[in-house]
């Protein structure tokens, strides 16, 4: 029975002095002012780029270590590094330490949901124990587009005005950043092409690229264009010397018999062929190639022509060059019954055309 009582105040000491050498501490705490845990953040809207907070630490077994991270969530990845680590908390129970967040606009894009700063403080107790608390930046999922604009031979458009959500950019990149998903419009515009306008552009879940070719319009119509009937004609007091001209593809043959008063005319070698058409509308190489296809290819024609005439309702065709095509439009025959080389008077012995290319 004594022993019994002597092993109960044994074991009751070693319990005693197990307690002492492992004193359980409080949890250390992290609070900061103002209060809050997020907030949502407005692209437009600077203020709601960043957030300072005033941060008391407490530990009661000492602070060993403070910690803070930036965690950016981007899709299902996530990019974190050390933010910053405070110092001069060594041998404290309470530190205070002022954070500042770093957001820039570009952080914000590429499908970021969400950028969470990390605060943690770990004690000095013989288990060390940690906390921490978070402080949430929550974005839209936003992305880039890039627009690439070029020529119809694909060369690089660096100077066209080009639209996209009301946003204007008048020279090359053409990026647009911080686009969430959604329906959008865009347009591109270049003096001299025809705009390229889109009501109904879905942007995706990733940054993306548009790629836009502008149509260069035709050229206005051009300065007369003359070929002669006979050598040393005149048109304007100007020697008409070619019976042929290339850029439109007409050489004059021959006056038939029949009909009368008509000139013979025929492609000229470098030209695949003629389509007459009944419209000089077209504004660009795409609707003459329509038209040229939707046509009767022709090889020679037979122009009309007024004895001493002033002008002459004539005919409109498209000529074909390989890939490109000329908008040509006859527009006046003229003879000279007396002298043919005279250098005064306002007419002889010319076909006279405009063209657009």
């Amino acid at each position: 029975m004594k022993k019994l009582s002597i092993l109960l105040v044994l074991v009751g000491a070693a319990a005693i002095f197990f307690s002492s050498c492992n004193k359980e501490y409080a949890e250390p705490t992290i609070t900061w002012t103002p209060d809050g845990s997020s907030q949502f953040v407005n692209i437009d809207d600077v203020t709601t780029h960043n957030k300072t907070l005033a941060i008391a630490f407490t530990a009661e077994a000492g602070i060993k270590e403070i910690t803070i991270w930036k965690h950016t969530y981007k899709m299902l990845d996530i990019e974190s590094e050390v933010f910053a680590s405070p110092t001069g908390y060594a041998g404290l129970t309470d530190f205070s330490h002022v954070l500042t967040t770093d957001n820039v606009l570009a952080d914000f894009g590429g499908g970021v949901t969400k950028i969470v700063y990390e605060v943690e403080i770990t004690d000095d107790s013989e288990t060390p124990q940690s906390t921490t608390k978070s402080y949430t930046f929550m974005i839209d999922e936003a992305y880039a587009v890039t627009i690439n604009v070029k020529d119809g031979e694909g060369n690089a458009i660096t100077d066209a005005k080009v639209t996209f959500n009301s946003v204007e950019k008048t020279e090359a990149p053409y990026v647009f950043e911080y686009i969430m998903e959604g329906t959008y419009a865009y347009m591109v515009e270049k003096a001299g092409y025809t705009s390229v306008n889109v009501t109904d552009f879905v942007m995706p879940d990733k940054d993306t690229t548009v790629n836009v070719e502008l149509v260069m319009n035709l050229s206005a119509w051009s300065d007369d264009v003359m070929i002669s009937l006979l050598d040393g004609a005149y048109y304007n007091h100007i020697a008409v010397p070619d019976h042929e001209n290339t850029t439109i593809g007409f050489k004059y043959l021959t006056n038939p018999t029949t009909p009368s008063n008509h000139a013979k005319v025929v492609k000229t070698t470098n030209c695949t062929g003629w389509v007459e058409v009944t419209s000089d509308t077209y504004t660009t190489q795409a609707e003459l190639a329509t038209a040229y296809s939707a046509g009767t290819e022709i090889y020679e024609a037979f122009l009309g022509f007024d004895y001493e005439a002033r002008a002459f309702a004539g005919k409109i065709f498209i000529a074909k060059f390989g890939n490109d095509y000329v908008l040509v439009k006859y527009i006046a025959g003229l003879t000279c019954p007396a002298d043919h080389t005279a250098t005064t008077g306002n007419f002889g012995n010319v076909l006279v055309f405009q063209y657009k290319n």
